[in-house]
């Protein structure tokens, strides 16, 4: 008898125990678990087709840049001048700008009273400036005065260096041509008066280099060194569009 009324507290204490534990059971169960962040790419990579790849700093992207420019000059060194053009010009891509091609190069064909200078000769220029206008991207447009012109054709008796015509550019650090004079002499190293023919010949030449381009070992071609050619080759056709298709700068 005395054994059964001690015994009755503890049974409601294991009651209110068990209720504790399922209910904490059934919180627990309620309360979602969280699981650890997945980790962040890290600064120097990016996700590409599911997978995550390493991104190339701006340095080794110019560098592959670079070198696929000049595979693309080498795979076409049979068929253009362009290894040659490039390499005249301290290993740079130089030409007029890629925003001229919305406005024309302006070209002047000046008049002087220079011995053996023939009025005819500015209609062989003019002939000359035609035959490179729609080569390249930038149109030639003739008939601008000297003061604002791109490119001013200026005239001599005579030029040094067995040379009967010459071009000196000017252009800025990256290669970007700005402005070009074309010197033409009237007559040859050996005094010779040159006519027509020979003029058109020589202008075609001129005109290449104020273009960007340089010599080629191809005497068929305009820019051969000796202005034997009086027509543009396909060579010097080619080798023109090439080097408006690349971008200007440096290939080293």
């Amino acid at each position: 008898m005395a054994q059964t009324q001690r015994s009755r507290p503890i049974l409601p204490l294991l009651a209110l125990l068990i209720i504790g534990l399922v209910g904490a059971d059934v919180v627990r169960r309620l309360i979602p678990d969280r699981k650890p962040d997945a980790p962040r790419p890290a600064a120097d990579t990016t996700t590409m087709g599911g997978g995550t790849q390493p991104v190339l700093d701006t340095a080794a992207m110019s560098a592959r840049r670079r070198a696929r420019i000049r595979e693309l000059i080498d795979d076409d060194s049979a068929n253009s001048y362009l290894v040659p053009t490039i390499a005249a010009a301290d290993s740079t891509v130089r030409r007029w700008p890629d925003d001229r091609i919305n406005h024309p190069l302006h070209v002047a064909i000046t008049r002087q009273s220079v011995d053996g200078f023939k009025e005819d000769f500015v209609a062989n220029v003019a002939w000359a400036v035609g035959q490179w206008d729609g080569i390249i991207p930038v149109h030639l447009d003739t008939g601008a005065d000297s003061a604002s012109a791109d490119i001013v054709v200026v005239w001599t008796r005579q030029l040094d260096s067995n040379r009967t015509g010459r071009t000196d550019l000017t252009w800025d650090r990256r290669g970007v041509i700005h402005h070009a004079v074309i010197v033409l002499a009237t007559h040859s190293p050996d005094g010779r008066e040159l006519n027509g023919a020979r003029m058109s010949g020589l202008a075609l030449h001129e005109i290449g280099h104020a273009i960007g381009l340089n010599h080629s070992p191809n005497r068929d071609d305009v820019l051969h060194p000796v202005a034997y050619a009086t027509e543009l080759s396909e060579r010097d056709r080619r080798t023109a569009r090439l080097l408006y298709q690349l971008p200007i700068g440096s290939i080293r």
